[in-house]
């Protein structure tokens, strides 16, 4: 039973990644990518192609992915190289992100994306990689290149004995919801996953997370998971940053161990223990310097309760322990904290929906250090009229500095997205609008420019240039 269930996901998205440069993107990361490409072209005598059928599974907070979200039914293709370009134009209401110099402008934008999904009795591997260029018509600083990458790899050892690479990178020079976004996904969000709804007030903007991960079968319902992992954060400087308004670039490591046993073919129960240890450097309000260190203990389960309809609940203690200079303390004496969340899944012929909502220690998004976080995400996937199709996300946060008893600091963000998708007469082609906005608030000890409000509207054509099949 167990089986069949790490073989089903064992090629799905963790989200993380690891970094040696702040400026450019990883060498190692484009060397990865060079080779990969070269692959397929060993294979490409073979011609026959496989798909496979997602559907909801139950699964325990920090098992380390989050499926696709997906149709009833939906078939994804498993075993081919795809490569695809577009181009896009649109209205931003607020390129610098602040309200105090609010700034107007258009822009084009051009892309190619490369994926790659390979799936073998004993390999799971995932490349997708996005870069794109911006030009605005009046504000040249931002007209850079971007790039995003997420890179997923699980082996199966042996019958018992599954051993998986898991990275998300991203290096931006701006904030583009509608032209940076990955596939939709489904369940909880990862525990050592970086924070996703607040935006600092910055031009450019590094995010790696990485991890790696063990899992043993210990029989055909029990399994024991090891993992280990590493997230980086850097934010380079923005117009706001010259008058020394200066942002926490975060580096942290993390070990944990999961052990998830199945109580029936549609129910699962876990026990999460986790280390994380984070340093922050750079910003103003909590000292140049500063480290956290959290251990946590979630007990979760997670349930099929239809075909169609999957729920998971988390909940636990998080010990965090401050070093460095706050106020006038150097070291924060540690104390409980809880934590908790869960999400709803449906999955139907024509929708499919998606609700998550957290509470926990994560990062402050480069303003704050470590913050409570309560979050909640809903997504949702439409079919509409004949080949039209439609989806939406809705988030919202609000982190606080209630770990250190002298700072009193509180963020508010909402973000929001709508995107309307057709597939033209052309094959390969696609046509696309979207409607992305953010809306930040603060209150404490953070300046006015943390304060925003930001709208999009986009519009634009994908091509499939080539997709290879890679065999079974």
């Amino acid at each position: 039973m167990l089986k069949k269930r790490l073989d089903s996901v064992a090629g799905a998205e963790i989200g993380k990644g690891s970094s040696r440069s702040w400026m450019a993107p990883d060498r190692g990361l484009l060397s990865s990518l060079v080779v990969i490409v070269l692959l397929p072209a060993a294979l490409a005598a073979q011609l026959a192609s496989t798909t496979t059928t997602t559907s909801p599974l139950p699964t325990v907070y920090g098992s380390g992915y989050q499926l696709p979200l997906e149709f009833e039914g939906e078939r994804t293709p498993v075993n081919e190289v795809s490569v695809s370009s577009g181009v896009s134009t649109f209205y931003d209401d607020n390129v610098l992100g602040t309200n105090a110099d609010r700034l107007i402008d258009e822009a084009a934008s051009f892309d190619a994306r490369l994926g790659i999904h390979r799936r073998t009795k004993r390999l799971t591997f995932s490349l997708d990689y996005v870069p794109f260029f911006t030009l605005y018509r009046q504000i040249s600083q931002y007209d850079r290149t971007n790039q995003t990458a997420n890179l997923n790899l699980s082996y199966r050892l042996s019958a018992r004995t599954l051993i998986g690479l898991n990275e998300t990178f991203g290096y931006q020079n701006g904030i583009y919801p509608a032209l940076a976004s990955g596939p939709t996904l489904s369940g909880l969000p990862s525990p050592i996953g970086l924070n996703g709804i607040i935006v600092p007030y910055t031009i450019r903007t590094l995010t790696d997370v990485s991890g790696v991960y063990l899992t043993f079968m210990k029989s055909r319902s029990t399994s024991l998971t090891f993992t280990g992992g590493y997230s980086q954060s850097k934010y380079g400087p923005g117009k706001q940053q010259n008058i020394g308004l200066l942002l926490y670039n975060g580096q942290g490591f993390s070990g944990g161990m999961t052990l998830q046993h199945y109580i029936s073919a549609h129910t699962t129960l876990g026990i999460l223990a986790l280390h994380q240890d984070t340093t922050y450097q750079g910003g103003l309000v909590f000292g140049s310097h500063q480290r956290t260190q959290v251990e946590s203990l979630y007990f979760s389960g997670g349930s099929a309760l239809s075909p169609s309809l999957t729920v998971s609940l988390f909940g636990g203690p998080q010990y965090v322990r401050t070093l460095g200079l706050v106020s006038t303390v150097d070291t924060l004496s540690g104390h409980f904290q809880f934590s908790g969340g869960g999400s709803v899944t449906k999955q139907v012929r024509k929708t499919a929906l998606n609700l998550a909502i957290t509470r926990s220690v994560t990062d402050g998004g480069g303003l704050y250090t470590s913050v409570v976080n309560d979050r909640a995400i809903f997504s949702a996937r439409r079919r509409l009229i004949g080949t039209w199709e439609g989806d939406l996300h809705v988030g919202a946060a609000r982190e606080d500095t209630s770990l250190f008893q002298f700072v009193n600091g509180k963020i508010d963000g909402v973000i929001a997205g709508v995107t309307v998708n057709r597939k033209l007469l052309t094959q390969g082609l696609v046509f696309h609008v979207s409607y992305d906005t953010m809306h930040q608030l603060s209150k404490g000890p953070l300046p006015l420019v943390a304060n925003f409000d930001r709208n999009q509207v986009s519009a634009g054509f994908d091509y499939q240039l080539k997709s290879l099949n890679l065999g079974r």
